[in-house]
C-alpha cells in the first residue's frame, strides 16, 4: 500500500515538472532564434587602395573651372568648393570606383531594425594643429548638419535624430526613420569637422554660421593637405601634411587655379603651366590634344544630370502641361549629338542614370520625350497660349506679352550652346513660338538666384548619391536640393516609404514607381549625362589614377601623384592603422564595368553577452534549481 502511494507521490511530481520542463524548453527554444536575430548587420565596406610614394617633393599645379564663393564646409554646394576642401578634411568612408572604402571608419554596424548605426573610427589621427580627431568630432559633425536646415547636405542627414559618444573611438547613431541609404548617401560625402574650431563658432552664430566665411587659420582638418594661401579669383595653395596618418602625399606642394575659360586652360595645358583641368571642355579639342606627345586624355561618364531646371513655383511653370510642352520643344540629338559631338547619354525622363551603380534601380520602362514641335503647339494652343497679335510669338492666356528666361553658366559652353539651342526650338514651334531670352552669366551670381528660387528656369548638373534614396533630396517637397521646388503629395509618400524600406525588391518597385510619375509631371528637363574629356600631362608627374565615374582632380590623385624628377623614397613600414591593403593601379580603364557595390552582410561573430543571454542564463538558473528542490523533496517524502 505505501509503495503504490509512493507511485503516485512520484506520478503527481512528475506531472508537475514536466509542464514546467516542457514550458521552459519552448522558453528558450523562442528566445534563441530571438537572441540570434539581435546580432547587429554589419556594413560592408572594403579595404581602400593602399597609399605608397616612389618618391616625393614637387607642386603639382591644377585648374577648376570656377572660384569658390565659400570655404564654410557646411554650406560648400558647388562642385568647385566642395573640390577646394576635398584636400584638407577627412571622411568616414568614400567611394572607390564605385565600392565603399574605409578611411576613419573602421566598421559600422546596423541594429536588425535599422535605427542604430554604431561607427567605429581609427585612433591616433591628430588635425593639423595637433589635437586629436575622436568621435567627439564625428559626433558634432552629425549634430550640426541633422540640427542646420540651411547647411547643404541636411537633405541626407535629416533622418537622424541624435550622435552620441560611446568612448572615444566609438559614436552611436539613432535615427528617427529607418534610412536605407544613410552610410551611402551621407556618411561618404561628410567631411570630418573639428568640433574646437566650429562649436564655439555655433555657440557665437547660431544659424549664422550659414553666412561666415572662415579664416585660414580656421580651415583645420586631418586630410593630406593644409591650405596656405587663398586669393578669391585665382587660386588656392595647400602644403602637404607631412605626417598625414596614411602617410604623407607624394608632392609637396599643390595648387589650384581658377580658370573659367576653357580655352585658357588648355593653352596653360600645353605649356606645361598646369598638370590637369577640371572644366567644360568641348570635345573638338580632343584630336588637337592627342596630338600633343606630352598630354593624355581620361574620358569618363559623369552621372550627374545634365537638365533644364524650372521653377515650378513660378507660373507657368508650376501647370504639368506647360512643361511638357517645354520637353516636347526639346532638340535632344542636336545636343547629344552636334554640341557633345556623341560625348553624352539621353537623359532618363525619370532622372536616375542607366548606368554604373545606379543601373540596378532604373526604370527601363519609360517613354522618353521626343523633339516634337507639332506637339508642344498642340499643347500651348489647349493651354491658351496663342498667337493673338500676328507677331509670330505667344501671349499668355489673357492676352499679354510672355516671355522666360535660360540662365546657364558661363563657363561651360555646352551649356550655353544647349540654351541657345533651347531658345531656338521654342521660337520655331508651329503657329507662333515661345520668347526665351539666354542670360549668359557668371556661375556665382546664376547659384544664388537658383537657390532663392528668383528665376524662371536654368541649366545645370545635379549629382545623385549612391542609394536611391537620393530621390529624396532632389524631388521630395522638403527636399534641400530640391530647386526646382517641385511638389507632390504622393512622390512624398513613395520617397518615404523608399528610404525607409529595407528589402531591395520592394525598394526597386518603389523607384520604379516614383521614376513613372516624374517622367509624367515633368519636374525639370533631363537633357543627357556627359561624358567628360579630362585632359592631364604626362612628362612631369607619374602615378595618375583613373577612376570610371571622376575627373582628375579627386582625392586619390592628390594623395598618389608623384613628380618624376623628385627624390626617391626608400621603403618604410606599412601605417599601423588596418586602413590599406591592395595596391592602387596606376591606370583603371574608364569605361570598366563597376561590379562591386556596399552591401549589408550578416555579422558573423559569437554571440555577445547582452540583455538576452543573460535573461536565458536566469531562465535555465531558475529552472534547474526547482527541478533539483523537486526532487530532494520526492526523495525525502518518499523515504
Amino acid at each position: 500500500m505505501r509503495g503504490y502511494r509512493t507511485e503516485k507521490k512520484y506520478k503527481k511530481y512528475i506531472g508537475v515538472l514536466l509542464p514546467i520542463v516542457f514550458i521552459t524548453v519552448s522558453l528558450l527554444g523562442g528566445l534563441i532564434p530571438l537572441a540570434s536575430a539581435q546580432q547587429p548587420i554589419s556594413i560592408d565596406i572594403k579595404e581602400p587602395p593602399k597609399h605608397s610614394c616612389p618618391a616625393v617633393g614637387g607642386v603639382l599645379k591644377v585648374a577648376i573651372g570656377s572660384k569658390p564663393n565659400t570655404l564654410n564646409w557646411f554650406v560648400a554646394g558647388s562642385s568647385w568648393e566642395i573640390l577646394v576642401l576635398t584636400p584638407i578634411y577627412n571622411r568616414l568612408v568614400r567611394f572607390y570606383n564605385g565600392t565603399l572604402v574605409k578611411e576613419v571608419a573602421q566598421s559600422i554596424e546596423m541594429s536588425p531594425d535599422g535605427k542604430v548605426y554604431t561607427i567605429k573610427i581609427v585612433s591616433g589621427i591628430k588635425f593639423h594643429d595637433g589635437k586629436p580627431l575622436t568621435a567627439e568630432d564625428v559626433a558634432f559633425t552629425i549634430n550640426m548638419l541633422r540640427n542646420s536646415s540651411w547647411a547643404y547636405y541636411y537633405g541626407v542627414f535629416r533622418n537622424v535624430d541624435r550622435a552620441e559618444v560611446v568612448d572615444p573611438t566609438t559614436v552611436r547613431v539613432y535615427m528617427k526613420v529607418v534610412d536605407a541609404g544613410f552610410v551611402e548617401n551621407a556618411l561618404s560625402v561628410m567631411n570630418i569637422m573639428p568640433k574646437h574650431i566650429w562649436e564655439p563658432k555655433f555657440r557665437e552664430l547660431g544659424d549664422g554660421v550659414a553666412k561666415y566665411n572662415p579664416s585660414l587659420s580656421e580651415l583645420v582638418g586631418s586630410g593630406p593637405f593644409i591650405i596656405t594661401e587663398f586669393q578669391p579669383d585665382q587660386f588656392i595653395s595647400y602644403k602637404a601634411n607631412t605626417n598625414y596618418w596614411q602617410g604623407r602625399p607624394c608632392i609637396d606642394q599643390l595648387v589650384m587655379s581658377f580658370i573659367g575659360e576653357a580655352s585658357v586652360a588648355l593653352l596653360a595645358l600645353e605649356k606645361g603651366d598646369i598638370q590637369t583641368y577640371s572644366g567644360f571642355i568641348t570635345p573638338e579639342v580632343v584630336p588637337r590634344l592627342l596630338s600633343n606627345p606630352s598630354i593624355a586624355i581620361h574620358v569618363y561618364t559623369s552621372d550627374f544630370y545634365y537638365h533644364w531646371g524650372l521653377n515650378n513655383k513660378k507660373w507657368p511653370f508650376n501647370i504639368t502641361l506647360f512643361r511638357k510642352a517645354l520637353a516636347y520643344a526639346v532638340d535632344y540629338d542636336a545636343i547629344i549629338n552636334t554640341i557633345l559631338m556623341g560625348y553624352g547619354v539621353r537623359g532618363s525622363p525619370g532622372f536616375v542614370p542607366p548606368f554604373g551603380v545606379h543601373a540596378k534601380w532604373y526604370n527601363p520602362n519609360l517613354e522618353y520625350y521626343t523633339y516634337n514641335l507639332s506637339k508642344a503647339a498642340e499643347i500651348l494652343d489647349q493651354l491658351g497660349f496663342r498667337d493673338i497679335d500676328g507677331d509670330g510669338w505667344r501671349e499668355a492666356p489673357d492676352g499679354s506679352k510672355f516671355k522666360f528666361e535660360i540662365y546657364p553658366p558661363s563657363y561651360d559652353i555646352i551649356r550655353v550652346r544647349a540654351a541657345e539651342i533651347i531658345a531656338d526650338s521654342l521660337a520655331k514651334i508651329p503657329r507662333g513660338g515661345i520668347k526665351a531670352e539666354v542670360r549668359i552669366v557668371e556661375w556665382a551670381t546664376a547659384w544664388a538666384l537658383i537657390r532663392g528660387g528668383q528665376v524662371d528656369t536654368w541649366l545645370l548638373g545635379s549629382g545623385p548619391g549612391y542609394d536611391i534614396s537620393w530621390l529624396q533630396t532632389r524631388f521630395h517637397s522638403k527636399g534641400s536640393a530640391n530647386w526646382n521646388r517641385y511638389s507632390n503629395p504622393e512622390v512624398d509618400k513613395l520617397i518615404d516609404q523608399l528610404v525607409a524600406e529595407l528589402d531591395p525588391d520592394k525598394r526597386r518597385e518603389l523607384a520604379w514607381k516614383i521614376q513613372e510619375i516624374l517622367a509624367d509631371e515633368v519636374p525639370a528637363v533631363n537633357l543627357y549625362y556627359r561624358k567628360f574629356v579630362a585632359p592631364y600631362r604626362v612628362d612631369a608627374f607619374e602615378g595618375w589614377v583613373r577612376v570610371v565615374d571622376d575627373d582628375l582632380n579627386n582625392w586619390w590623385n592628390f594623395l598618389n601623384i608623384y613628380s618624376k624628377t623628385g627624390k626617391p623614397v626608400a621603403p618604410t613600414p606599412p601605417p599601423t592603422t588596418p586602413v590599406t591593403t591592395q595596391v592602387i593601379t596606376q591606370t583603371v580603364v574608364a569605361e570598366r564595368t563597376v561590379t562591386q557595390v556596399a552591401t549589408l552582410t550578416q555579422v558573423q561573430q559569437a554571440p555577445s553577452i547582452d540583455t538576452m543571454t543573460i535573461l536565458m542564463v536566469a531562465i535555465a538558473g531558475i529552472v534547474v534549481v526547482a527541478v533539483i528542490t523537486a526532487l530532494l523533496l520526492m526523495r525525502k517524502r518518499a523515504s
